[in-house]
C-alpha cells in the first residue's frame, strides 16, 4: 500500500535538499535531476515548487514522484523494475481564437496593453512581440509609421489549459489602418512552412528588416545635415539614431558576414555587416557585442549582434544605424527591398478561403473582446527513459 505525500521547496533550499527530505535514495535523486535537466534547468526552480510523491507503507521507500516543469508540462518519475523511468507530460489544451482590436493614441504597445476586453497582459505582450518581430518587421517601423487614430484588429490562436489559463499560440490574421493606408497579414502554410502574406498572397518577408532593434522612439532621423551635440557643429548624419535603454538587444537587419566588431573611434563599439548584392549595415555606440560576434562571423536576419550603449561620441544610450548600397550611405527607410516568394498559384484558392474565414471571424468580434471558436482538444505525451 502506498501513501500520497507532498513537500514544498523552501527559501534557500536546493532541489537536491528537498529530494533528500523525501527519503528518496541518492541514486534515484541523481537520476531524477538528470531527467529534469533535459527539459528545464534545476537551478531555476523557485521556492514554492511542490513535489508530489508516493511512499510504500511497508518499507518507507519512495515509489514514484511528480512535479511541475512549467505551466504546460509536468515530470512523472516512477520505478520500472529495478530502475527508474521518467515521463514528460504536456498539459491537455483546448485551442480557440481571440480578437484584439483598438485605436492607437500614443503607441501600438500602449494600445495593446491598455485596450479593453478580458485579455491577460501576457497574451497582449506576446501578440505585440509577434507583430513587431515577425509579421511586420519588414514592412512597418512602429516608432515612425504609426499616428494617433490608426486602428488595428488582430485574430490570434490561444491554447487554453484545464484551469482556464491560456498562452498565445499563433497570430492568424491582422488588419491595420496606418495613416489611411490599409495593411493586412494572414498566416498561411506552404510546403509545411508557416509564413505571413498580404491579402493578395504576396509575401511580407523582405531581405532586410525595417528596424534593427526593439526601440522606445527614434531620437534622430536620417539627414544630410545635423547639429552634432558633442562636436557642436553641423555635419552629415548618414543614419538613424534609435533611443533605447542601455542593454537593449540589437539585431542584424539581414543575413550577412561581420566585417568588423570592435572599436570604431567616434562610433564607439561598432559592428559592420556585409550583405548580398552590395548592401552593408553599421551599428554603432554599442555597450558590447553578443557572444560569438567577431569579424568573419556569419549572421542571420534578426540575430542579436550586440547591445545598446553610449560608447564613442554619444550623449546617451542609443543605437546609430547606417545602411549602405555599393559603399554609399542611403536612407534605409526609403529603399524597396527584394521580397519573398508569394503563395503558389495552386494554393491560391485555399489561401483565399482561409483569408476570408479569418476576416469574417474578426468582423464578427467587432471589438477588443474574446471571440471563442473552440477546436478539438489536443493532448501530447512524450516519454523518456
Amino acid at each position: 500500500v502506498d501513501v500520497a505525500l507532498a513537500d514544498t521547496l523552501r527559501p534557500g533550499e536546493t532541489l537536491s535538499g528537498l529530494l533528500a527530505r523525501t527519503r528518496l535514495d541518492a541514486e534515484a535523486a541523481r537520476a531524477l535531476l538528470a531527467e529534469l535537466s533535459q527539459v528545464a534547468d534545476p537551478r531555476s526552480v523557485r521556492p514554492g515548487l511542490v513535489v508530489h510523491y508516493r511512499m510504500a507503507v511497508s518499507d518507507g521507500r519512495v515509489r514514484g514522484m511528480s512535479t511541475t516543469v512549467d505551466a504546460d508540462r509536468s515530470l512523472d518519475f516512477h520505478r520500472a523494475g529495478a530502475a527508474w523511468a521518467a515521463e514528460v507530460k504536456e498539459v491537455p489544451v483546448r485551442a480557440d481564437t481571440a480578437v484584439l482590436a483598438g485605436t492607437v493614441r500614443h503607441s501600438l504597445y500602449q494600445a495593446l496593453m491598455d485596450g479593453e476586453g478580458d485579455v491577460p497582459r501576457a497574451e497582449r505582450q506576446a501578440v505585440a512581440d509577434v507583430l513587431a518581430d515577425r509579421i511586420f518587421a519588414w514592412k512597418v517601423d512602429f516608432s515612425r509609421d504609426l499616428r494617433p487614430g490608426d486602428s488595428f484588429r488582430i485574430l490570434y490562436e490561444r491554447m487554453v489549459r484545464p484551469d482556464g489559463t491560456a498562452r498565445t499560440s499563433r497570430v492568424l490574421a491582422v488588419q491595420f489602418s496606418i495613416g489611411g493606408a490599409e495593411h493586412d497579414a494572414y498566416l498561411f502554410t506552404v510546403n509545411g512552412a508557416d509564413d505571413y502574406y498580404d491579402g493578395e498572397g504576396e509575401s511580407l518577408r523582405r531581405a532586410f528588416l525595417r528596424a534593427p532593434l526593439e526601440f522606445r522612439r527614434i531620437s534622430s532621423a536620417y539627414s544630410t545635415g545635423r547639429f552634432h551635440p558633442i562636436l557642436r557643429r553641423v555635419r552629415a548624419h548618414h543614419g538613424i539614431d534609435y533611443a533605447a535603454s542601455s542593454g537593449t538587444p540589437i539585431r542584424a537587419v539581414g543575413d550577412g558576414v561581420v566585417q568588423k566588431a570592435g572599436w570604431g573611434g567616434g562610433y564607439g563599439n561598432v559592428v559592420e555587416i556585409r550583405h548580398q548584392r552590395g548592401y552593408s549595415s553599421r551599428y554603432a555606440h554599442m555597450r558590447g557585442f553578443a557572444s560569438g560576434i567577431a569579424a568573419g562571423t556569419r549572421v542571420r536576419q534578426g540575430q542579436v549582434i550586440g547591445y545598446v550603449g553610449t560608447t564613442g561620441l554619444s550623449t546617451g544610450p542609443h543605437l546609430h544605424y547606417e545602411f549602405h548600397m555599393s559603399g554609399r550611405p542611403v536612407n534605409p527607410t526609403t529603399i524597396r527591398y527584394l521580397t519573398g516568394e508569394p503563395v503558389p498559384g495552386g494554393a491560391r484558392g485555399r489561401f483565399r478561403a482561409q483569408r476570408d474565414a479569418r476576416i469574417a471571424l474578426m468582423e464578427r468580434a467587432g471589438g477588443p473582446l474574446l471571440a471563442a471558436n473552440p477546436r478539438p482538444d489536443t493532448t501530447r505525451t512524450r516519454r523518456r527513459g
